[in-house]
């Protein structure tokens, strides 16, 4: 996002002259966070502020590394990735040796969602594709563990990519059904909120 004006997504990449990190505190994108519904701590935790110039300006978004060193990038304005290219692999459990679980999400702003809803209990090791077209280098980091949830999107790529892990996996749970008819798990989480906006706001559907 430019520090002077909107910058509107574009189908062709920009291409990424200088690229600065800092921890997450920009109040316009903690606020645009805020009204998907994730929680600054959650967001401050999980990603970083990044700051990049492309074609003479600079912009600035949010942060998610993967784990080959590369981010996906997200504003109000803009979605995009520095390179390479790559799956995030979070390790929650303190035992490395930990394998029986971990969730699938295809983005990174789903598995914030998924953190924000546990709010703050145990959560398994996870997976972000960060697009499903990183499935294939996803498929050996899942096979390791003995059980996988798929969080992944209620569209046909969704669905497709969740019927390979299942293929390789084995012992799959999909869980997008129990966000239906959402497309994904930040959509669910939105109307949730939204939802719990206007019951405190109607107090007759409080009392039934």
């Amino acid at each position: 996002m430019p520090a002077t004006e909107p910058r509107k997504a574009t189908a062709t990449p920009p291409a990424f002259e200088e690229v600065r990190v800092s921890p997450l505190r920009n109040t316009v994108l903690l606020d645009y966070l805020a009204k998907r519904g994730i929680p600054s701590g959650i967001a401050a935790r999980e990603c970083v502020e990044v700051h990049y110039r492309t074609r003479g300006k600079w912009y600035f978004g949010i942060g998610f590394r993967n784990r080959k060193g590369g981010m996906e990038i997200r504003n109000p304005y803009f979605k995009g990735s520095t390179s390479p290219k790559d799956i995030s692999h979070v390790r929650h459990s303190t035992d490395k040796n930990e394998r029986s679980t971990v969730l699938v999400f295809e983005g990174f702003m789903d598995y914030l969602s998924y953190l924000a809803l546990k709010q703050g209990q145990p959560v398994p090791d996870c997976v972000v594709l960060n697009s499903v077209g990183n499935l294939h280098g996803a498929l050996d980091v899942l096979e390791g563990y003995g059980h996988v949830c798929c969080f992944l999107d209620n569209d046909g790529a969704g669905r497709k990519a969740t019927e390979e892990i299942r293929r390789r996996c084995g012992s799959v749970t999909d869980k997008a059904v129990h966000y239906l008819p959402h497309k994904d798990l930040n959509e669910f989480l939105q109307h949730r909120l939204k939802k719990t906006v206007e019951t405190r706001a109607d107090p007759k559907q409080e009392s039934g």
